[in-house]
């Protein structure tokens, strides 16, 4: 029998400021993510956690879908649980497992926001979790920076080559930067993630699912533009979003044409979300992932580029636990595993980390 209760909030501001009580979380369990869900998902629902009736965790659940296995019952950067109890955890996941049987799920997949805990760790094995067949997504693996710090020490944690970069922008007059908490820039960043989603040959996020999300996040505040100029015209840009302690930098955009020698504007834009940073108040700069695991040697990676890139800023890499896959129609998930483990290695990605 459970002894934890599962109710939903409706309430954001409650959501919220009990979401940003837990040491470890992201705008991914904020209220502006879960209205933007709401209107993008088949199912997505949140719920406070309580025992005793004392709230003690939050779970966040969507519908996830597969074109060739169906779908999957999905908690992003969730459960969090600050009662360390393997009976807690066991409980968490016995109710993750209903839900996904309701919604006839062949899988239900967990990424908490855990760094260590051999409490879960040993919840995950007595269950039988599968390490999901997936590279690093949703940022668990990412580079964050100490915005306590001063810009000195900030700056003194860069490469040589990175601070000798972001030194001659800060010097050339041709170069500006112009921070907007509006949405004033929408169509042009849209414009600049179109091209860069081409030229790196991703696809990502749909630029209408993605400007609904950056609309709620604009509508509360939260969203911030930082736009790279050169000789007055906007040539690159950085979306960040502002959730409690943390700067995540969610999206990025560039005129792929532009080709000026020695203007390396990316530089400069990671300078300037340090500084708007520091203005909010927020505690921690989160380059929000495209990043290869610690002590990862391989060259073919499509990572390895940004991940030198950021990395070349200083700051830490935080490695949260590799996300958990609990089968439910075992025979169908055995295949899904192959076939996801085959296409993860094929594109270049590693499944460890």
């Amino acid at each position: 029998m459970n002894i934890l209760k599962f109710r939903i909030e409706e309430d954001n501001l409650k959501w919220d400021n009990f979401v940003k009580s837990f040491d470890n979380y992201s705008f991914l369990n904020s209220s502006f993510r879960y209205e933007h869900e709401k209107c993008s998902s088949t199912f997505v629902e949140r719920y406070i956690i309580s025992n005793d009736d004392t709230d003690i965790g939050f779970l966040i659940v969507s519908i996830g879908k597969t074109k060739l296995f169906g779908n999957y019952l999905e908690c992003k950067h969730s459960p969090s649980l600050q009662l360390i109890s393997e009976k807690a955890w066991e409980d968490v996941f016995d109710f993750c497992l209903n839900l996904a049987n309701e919604k006839n799920c062949f899988m239900y997949r967990v990424s908490p926001l855990k760094v260590e805990d051999d409490v879960l760790l040993n919840v995950y094995k007595k269950k039988g979790f599968f390490e999901a067949p997936i590279q690093s997504i949703d940022a668990l693996i990412s580079q964050y920076f100490d915005l306590k710090l001063s810009e000195e020490d900030l700056r003194h944690g860069m490469s040589d080559s990175t601070r000798n970069n972001l030194n001659k922008l800060m010097k050339n007059p041709d170069v500006s930067v112009k921070v907007f908490n509006d949405g004033s820039q929408l169509e042009l960043f849209t414009n600049f993630y179109k091209q860069t989603e081409l030229k790196k040959g991703f696809q990502g996020k749909s630029v209408e699912a993605l400007t609904d999300e950056l609309k709620r996040q604009i509508a509360v505040n939260a969203c911030y533009m930082i736009v790279g100029y050169f000789k007055e015209v906007p040539v690159s840009i950085w979306q960040c979003t502002v959730y409690g302690k943390y700067l995540h930098v969610y999206q990025a955009g560039s005129d792929t044409e532009f080709r000026e020698k020695n203007v390396r504007m990316p530089y400069l834009l990671y300078w300037e979300a340090v500084k708007l940073g520091k203005s909010l108040n927020c505690e921690i700069l989160d380059l929000f992932g495209g990043m290869t695991p610690e002590g990862y040697t391989g060259k073919r990676h499509p990572w390895i580029g940004v991940n030198n890139f950021k990395m070349s800023f200083g700051g830490t890499k935080v490695t949260y636990l590799h996300t958990r896959d609990y089968p439910i129609k075992k025979s169908l998930y055995m295949l899904y595993y192959i076939y996801a483990y085959i296409r993860t290695q094929l594109k270049g990605y590693t499944t460890k980390w």
